[in-house]
């Protein structure tokens, strides 16, 4: 299969696993979900890389620590996303996230050398564009006009797109270096230690957080069930699926396209949205939405 055809799976997968993030994240809390999300990829992974050969395998300690620090910039992210898709609306937060393949076509292009045309610049200037029509609203008039964001979910999927497009470009290193089944298992340890690491903390100061803090994050007066606890395991295969494909795609294919055809899974979250918690789009946020799918279209023409 062609890297451009896996980046369009490992979208697929993405998009079907936010829908399932959204649906217990609403009900156990964004945290516990990211917690046995990423427990359960750490297993996954490690176990598939293992068998590919992980333990005789001459790692670099030098990558080997950087892919680590990934992990843990990955870690903190995946919290910010998983808030983000509990707060939603979704047809706002997912496109917003997405647009990480667009930065991160620009990222690859200005340090790894890779080319882009004219159409692919635009791409990039169009999701921008789309970006800002989606998460921001406009209240007043006049000279009291003002802009703010959206909804509170937009800020934390602000930090999960400029984060993500970073690793992103950054674990093409590893996973050039060690193959994509390695890279993926250490950056699932650095994944691993930090939102057991956050966890314990934010429980331990759990009387001094704000409501929302308490609610989103750790699920407060929601019971921690075994059904969640199954589809939060869900969502960590899934997800680990859908980046063992991402990464095959990357190990042999260029980081811009793989970056943006990768990252179209919210046409199926934006439906899902719409379908399933009956969320409506503003003629602008409409506009930006229309934004952000030229754009990518664009930024993937070929050079």
């Amino acid at each position: 299969m062609s890297p451009l055809a896996l980046a369009l799976l490992s979208a697929a997968l993405w998009g079907a696993t936010d829908l399932v993030t959204t649906y217990v994240g609403r009900r156990i809390g964004s945290l516990r979900v990211v917690v046995i999300a990423v427990s359960t990829s750490l297993v996954l992974a490690g176990g598939v890389a293992i068998a590919r050969g992980l333990l005789t395998q001459d790692l670099d300690p030098l990558i080997v620590a950087a892919t680590l620090a990934m992990g843990v910039g990955a870690g903190i992210s995946y919290i910010a996303v998983f808030t983000a898709f509990r707060l939603g609306p979704l047809s706002v937060v997912s496109p917003t996230i997405s647009a990480y393949g667009a930065l991160s076509a620009f990222l690859a292009a200005l340090f790894l050398g890779e080319q882009l045309t004219v159409a692919n610049v635009g791409g990039v200037v169009a999701v921008g564009a789309g970006i800002a029509l989606l998460g921001l609203r406009t209240t007043g008039s006049g000279r009291d006009r003002r802009a703010s964001l959206a909804s509170p979910g937009v800020a934390f999927a602000l930090v999960g797109l400029f984060s993500f497009a970073v690793i992103t470009v950054l674990l093409t290193i590893p996973i050039k270096a060690f193959g994509w089944s390695t890279a993926i298992t250490l950056s699932r340890i650095g994944n691993f230690a930090t939102v057991w690491t956050i966890l314990l903390i934010i429980r331990a100061k759990r009387t001094s957080l704000p409501k929302w803090g308490r609610t989103d994050l750790l699920g407060e007066g929601h019971r921690l069930t075994r059904g969640g606890i199954l589809l939060a395991a869900l969502v960590g295969l899934g997800d680990t699926v859908a980046f063992f494909v991402f990464a095959a795609a990357l190990e042999v294919g260029p980081t811009w396209a793989v970056s943006l055809l990768s990252s179209l899974g919210p046409i199926i979250v934006v439906l899902g949205g719409y379908l399933v918690y009956k969320e409506r789009l503003r003629a602008p946020q409409l506009l930006g939405l229309g934004a952000i799918l030229l754009g990518i279209i664009l930024a993937t023409l070929p050079a």
